[in-house]
C-alpha cells in the first residue's frame, strides 16, 4: 500500500510502474538484460534486411518467381535447421547454440554482401540465418524463451516476456527506418548504386551477428539447464564462468584432492552421451502436449496469414507501385511496427486480467488488424 502522504500523481505513477512490469525488470538479473538487448539487435538487423531483401534481388536481375521461390525455400530450410538446433540445445549448451546462430547471421550477411550467384545466396539463407519477413527466424527465440523462463520466477514471467517482445518489435521498427535512411544516404549523397547500398545493409547485418557473439560470451552458467553434477562448483563464480570449458577440465582432481580414475572418467563420458541422447526427445506430459498442440495451431494460422503477404514482398510492391524513396518507405513500415510496440507493452496487464491465452489471442488479432489497416491506408489511391 502506498504511503498516505503520496499525492494522486505519485499513486498513479506507482500503479503504472507495476502494470508495465517495471518492478519485475528492476529486479531482473544481468542475463535477462543481455538476452533482451541481444534480441533487440537481432530484430534491428532483421528489419534492415526485410526492407531491402526483395529489392536487392530485383537489383540482381532476378524474376518475381525466383524471389518467391527463394523466400519459400529459405523458410523451409529454417524450419529444419532451427528444429535440429533447438532439439540439441540443452545437450550441446544453450549458449553454444546461441553462439552458433549468431555465427550463422554473420556468415549469411557476409555472403549476401559479396556473392552474386543465386544458388550461393540460397544456400547461405537456408543454412545461415536470413529473415525474409522481418520476423523471428533461426534457433534464437526458442532457446532464449526457455532460458528466460528458467531465470525468472513464475510470478514475473509475463512481465519479462512482455518487454522481451516489445523491445524486439521496437528493434524491427528501428531497423526499418535506419535501413531506409542509410540506403538513401549512400545512394544520393555518396553516389553508390542501389545494389551497393543494399550490400552495405548486409554488412551491418554481419556486424550485428558478431556483436551477438560477444553478448553470448558474457552470459553466465545460470542460462544452462541445471543438472546434478559431481564436479565441484563452490570455487566457481557463475557470473564469470567462461562459455567454453578449459581444455584440461576432464583431468582436474576431485574435491577430495584425488585424481579421477580412468574408469570413472570413461563412465562420466558415457553419462554425457546418454544425457545428450535423452535431450533430443525430452518427454512432454499429455496435458502439456494438448496445450502445445492448441498453441501450435494458433501460431500456424497466424503464420499462414502473414505468409501470404511477406513483409519484404510488401516493401517490394510499394516500391514498384509508388517508387518511394527508401527512407520514406522505411519510415512508413517503421510506424506500423512502432504501433505494435505500444500495444505489446500492456500485454502483461491484460494477461493478469483476461488470462494468458485470451490475452495472447486478443493481441494477435488486434496487431494483425492494425498492420492491415496501415497497409490499406498507404495503398489507398489519392483522389
Amino acid at each position: 500500500m502506498a504511503p498516505p502522504n503520496q499525492n494522486p500523481l505519485q499513486n498513479a505513477g506507482s500503479w503504472l510502474f507495476v502494470e508495465l512490469g517495471l518492478h519485475t525488470m528492476r529486479r531482473a538479473s544481468k542475463d535477462v538484460y543481455i538476452i533482451i538487448l541481444s534480441r533487440y539487435l537481432r530484430m534491428f538487423a532483421y528489419g534492415t534486411v526485410a526492407l531491402v531483401l526483395a529489392l536487392y534481388f530485383q537489383a540482381q536481375g532476378l524474376s518475381d518467381a525466383q524471389i518467391g521461390l527463394f523466400m519459400t525455400l529459405t523458410l523451409l530450410g529454417d524450419v529444419v535447421v532451427s528444429l535440429l538446433l533447438t532439439l540439441v540445445a540443452d545437450g550441446m549448451g544453450r549458449r553454444r547454440t546461441l553462439m552458433l546462430g549468431a555465427l550463422g547471421m554473420a556468415v549469411s550477411g557476409t555472403v549476401f554482401a559479396t556473392a552474386e550467384s543465386y544458388l550461393v545466396l540460397l544456400a547461405a539463407a537456408i543454412v545461415g540465418v536470413i529473415s525474409p519477413s522481418g520476423n523471428e527466424i533461426g534457433p534464437f527465440r526458442a532457446v532464449e524463451e526457455s532460458t528466460l523462463a528458467q531465470l525468472v520466477g513464475e510470478e514475473g514471467r509475463a512481465d519479462v516476456f512482455t518487454w522481451y517482445v516489445a523491445i524486439a518489435v521496437l528493434g524491427t521498427s528501428t531497423g526499418l527506418i535506419v535501413g531506409g535512411q542509410a540506403v538513401d544516404a549512400l545512394s544520393a549523397r555518396i553516389g553508390w548504386t542501389q545494389l551497393d547500398a543494399y550490400r552495405a545493409v548486409f554488412w551491418v547485418y554481419t556486424a550485428v551477428g558478431l556483436v551477438k557473439m560477444l553478448f553470448t560470451l558474457v552470459l553466465s552458467q545460470e542460462c544452462e539447464v541445471h543438472q546434478q553434477s559431481s564436479k565441484p562448483t563452490a570455487h566457481q563464480d557463475a557470473e564469470t564462468e567462461p562459455l567454453l570449458p578449459a581444455a584440461d577440465d576432464e583431468t582436474h582432481p576431485t574435491a577430495s584432492g584425488n585424481d579421477v580414475a580412468p574408469g570413472a572418467e570413461i563412465d562420466a563420458k558415457k553419462g554425457k552421451k546418454k544425457t545428450w541422447s535423452f535431450n533430443l526427445f525430452s518427454s512432454i506430459s499429455p496435458k502439456s502436449r494438448a496445450i502445445l498442440f492448441k498453441l501450435c495451431s494458433l501460431f500456424f494460422l497466424d503464420s499462414l496469414g502473414s505468409g501470404m503477404v511477406p513483409f519484404s514482398l510488401i516493401n517490394y510492391y510499394l516500391d514498384r507501385k509508388f517508387h518511394l524513396p527508401k527512407g520514406k518507405l522505411g519510415g512508413i513500415m517503421s510506424a506500423t511496427w512502432f504501433l505494435s510496440t505500444l500495444g505489446n507493452i500492456f500485454s502483461a496487464s491484460l494477461a493478469r486480467r483476461l488470462g494468458l491465452i485470451p490475452a495472447m489471442t486478443l493481441i494477435l488479432v488486434t496487431e494483425n488488424i492494425s498492420h492491415h489497416l496501415d497497409y490499406i491506408a498507404v495503398l489507398k489511391p489519392a483522389h
